[in-house]
């Protein structure tokens, strides 16, 4: 077998257990259900105003908190499942090395997420095309995109985790801590040097850098990405920062940092992984 064919081997294997579990179709029931839902907010709500636009910000909010733990869920177990139940020693007793082991989870367990999403988010914007009479397809579709590279993101992480962990409870552990730190409570730390630093806390009108900070999470990266791809790029930083939008803010660099979540914990998980004893 060939490298790219033993990727591919167990990326497939991957993918078809989740389908087996029916964790695909659970991570489309549950994003459809929350951003249909966000979708409807400014008809169901008669004060909030706005239109297929404000639609599909809403949608991404609900994703910037949903898609981190479905990921995490659907791959956090990847590695440190089999690892505990000893069936990746007989994985690994076959031609696979361990790279290949982890490289195809990884893999298997996106295109789970990947296709989720995207299911997800089509009928959520299904649904808003109907009570808005139209969709901004571009918006749409970047917004999709984004949120698919968000859960790639995440994917990453957990992958990451579950190669440097030798148990369920562990790989559950630091699951955990990786949800609560990079969604939940990563904007307390710009907040807090904000607040040092001017002596008060964030208003209408912040410094570039606290932008940048906020942007240094996946979740942040990925919701500096969309309000810049809804309100119109430079425009909206420059509106938040009362002046022009340094380089550094740019989208391309929030793009690279959604790619070094992803790629940074696979290789600390890969490097744990390849000197550890399965025994």
């Amino acid at each position: 077998m060939t490298l790219a064919t033993i990727w591919l081997t167990i990326a497939r294997k991957e993918f078809a257990d989740a389908l087996r579990s029916r964790m695909i179709w659970g991570i489309v029931v549950i994003i459809a259900a929350m951003t249909s839902l966000s979708a409807g907010i400014s008809l169901l709500v008669p004060d909030v105003e706005g239109g297929a636009e404000m639609a599909i910000g809403g949608a991404s909010q609900f994703a910037g908190l949903l898609v981190p733990i479905m990921a995490l869920i659907a791959a956090y177990l990847a590695i440190a499942g089999e690892r505990e139940s000893g069936s990746l020693k007989v994985i690994l007793g076959l031609p696979p090395s361990r790279g290949e082991v982890l490289l195809g989870k990884f893999l298997g367990r996106s295109g789970v997420v990947a296709i989720g999403l995207t299911l997800g988010f089509v009928v959520s914007g299904v649904v808003a095309a109907v009570l808005y009479g139209g969709l901004p397809v571009v918006a749409f579709i970047g917004t999709t995109i984004l949120t698919v590279v968000l859960g790639v993101s995440f994917v990453g992480i957990a992958i990451g985790i579950s190669a440097v962990t030798t148990t369920r409870a562990r790989a559950m552990t630091l699951a955990i801590t990786a949800y609560l730190g990079l969604t939940l409570l990563w904007d307390l730390a710009p907040t807090a040097v904000h607040l040092l630093v001017t002596g008060e806390m964030p208003g209408g009108v912040v410094p570039a850098w606290y932008l940048l900070l906020q942007g240094l999470s996946p979740t942040g990266a990925y919701n500096a990405l969309v309000q810049q791809l809804l309100l119109g790029g430079g425009t909206a930083v420059e509106a938040r920062i009362g002046g022009p939008a340094p380089s550094y803010l740019d989208p391309a660099v929030f793009l690279g940092i959604l790619f070094v979540w992803t790629v940074v914990p696979l290789l600390v998980g890969y490097l744990s992984f390849r000197r550890a004893d399965l025994s």
